[in-house]
């Protein structure tokens, strides 16, 4: 056998694209990454994740009976994990950890804006250097506003004040919901977080990973060694030993591998730059704009089997949640 194997052959017009608001995204925190690391300024990544305390490894060593290879069916206690790191590794007294009490089986359900903010303010900022940049996700704790802008089932008084608190032209005679549609399309120039509030207090900036990109996230893959360091370990299902792991595995993650992991996020940040281009590039070939002659448009019909028509800009045609990207190129990243 020479390594060859019998498959479909494909088009090479195929490309995956994404929704353009997730691109926008990701170009702007790239741009502002970029910034922000010339001005050396220290990069905080943070996030939560959790560990079952019946956590282990699928396979184990055994005499040939069963014995010892029986794990409990129940994934037992969860236990939550708040961290935070640098290229120097993770940030000293910063760990977090406490057992859940969900009902759903969502970790973030036990995560709240409360314990979030309490974190903050004891456990990461008071360990970290003068104007660092501070990474977070999306999750709901992260992005509690304060002073939102009314919503449609306000008082007409707390709406019209905000608009004139913005200075944006109205006409006290309109009804709410002529007012409330001037504070929808205004509103997200003057949105504000409360963490960011509480970071800037401190002279810190925040910043927010586009949607389902977990690759940007040095920790995630830390996530990944740590649950792995418990798994090939854990014997007792206990709480407290898991618990134990855990921060022997924190404490075993030094500079060297967080300045890896850092390193291949930095790659895959400079492989969306360049795969942006690609992407923008190679749309402009396909995009079939409505108007067209139907001369044109009946010869791109005889080849309907090699593209498909589209009647508007395809970045923007993409009903695909996920981050995608032009085949070949990047991998899709999973949440």
């Amino acid at each position: 056998m020479l390594g060859f194997k019998w498959r479909k052959t494909e088009n090479n017009r195929k490309i995956l694209i994404e929704q353009s608001h997730i691109r926008f995204q990701r170009i702007t925190y790239l741009q502002k990454m970029q910034k922000f690391r010339e001005e050396g300024r220290t990069i905080i990544y943070t996030d939560e994740s959790y560990v079952d305390s019946s956590h282990s490894s699928s396979q184990a060593w055994s005499d040939g009976t069963t014995k010892g290879l029986k794990k409990p069916i129940s994934k037992g206690q969860r236990i939550v994990i708040v961290h935070a790191g640098t290229e120097t590794g993770f940030v000293p007294n910063a760990l977090l950890t406490f057992k859940a009490g969900t009902k759903s089986g969502d970790y973030h359900d036990n995560m709240n804006y409360d314990n979030y903010e309490k974190w903050l303010r004891t456990q990461l900022i008071p360990n970290i250097p003068p104007k660092s940049v501070l990474v977070v996700d999306n999750a709901s704790y992260h992005n509690k506003q304060y002073d939102p802008a009314p919503s449609s089932n306000a008082r007409k008084s707390e709406m019209l004040g905000w608009l004139r608190e913005k200075g944006i032209q109205h006409e006290e005679r309109m009804l709410k919901p002529q007012l409330h549609h001037l504070i929808k399309i205004n509103k997200d120039q003057y949105k504000k977080f409360n963490i960011d509030k509480i970071m800037a207090e401190h002279g810190h900036d925040v910043i927010r990973l586009p949607p389902y990109h977990p690759d940007l996230n040095p920790i995630e893959m830390a996530w990944a060694a740590i649950k792995g360091y418990v798994g090939s370990k854990n014997v007792t299902w206990n709480v407290s030993h898991v618990t134990g792991l855990v921060k022997e595995k924190v404490n075993l993650m030094g500079a060297n591998e967080w300045t890896k992991l850092c390193q291949k996020v930095k790659e895959n940040e400079k492989e969306y730059i360049k795969s942006d281009h690609i992407v923008d590039a190679m749309t402009e070939e396909f995009i079939i704009h409505v108007g067209d002659d139907d001369s044109e448009t009946n010869s791109e019909d005889e080849d309907s089997d090699d593209v498909e028509e589209i009647n508007e800009p395809v970045a923007s045609t993409s009903t695909n949640a996920a981050s995608s990207f032009m085949e070949g190129i990047l991998p899709i990243p999973s949440d």
